[in-house]
């Protein structure tokens, strides 16, 4: 028998309790891959190392090309 991680990440905003995870298996099964997939739902990675929930992330910068 085997056991598969379940990997969850939670907003590191004091007054949020979300938590991002993905509904299906993938591979590799890392918090590094998990916040890729997360990226593209709005989840953010600060450079202080704190996740951020879509509703406490800063809005992605754009650039004037």
């Amino acid at each position: 028998m085997t056991a598969d991680a379940y990997l969850t990440i939670r907003c590191d905003d004091s007054a949020c309790d979300a938590e991002g995870s993905w509904p299906v298996r993938h591979d590799p099964h890392t918090h590094r891959e998990l916040r890729r997939l997360l990226k593209g739902h709005g989840w953010r990675r600060t450079r202080d190392g704190r996740d951020l929930c879509p509703d406490h992330a800063p809005a992605p910068a754009v650039s004037a090309a």
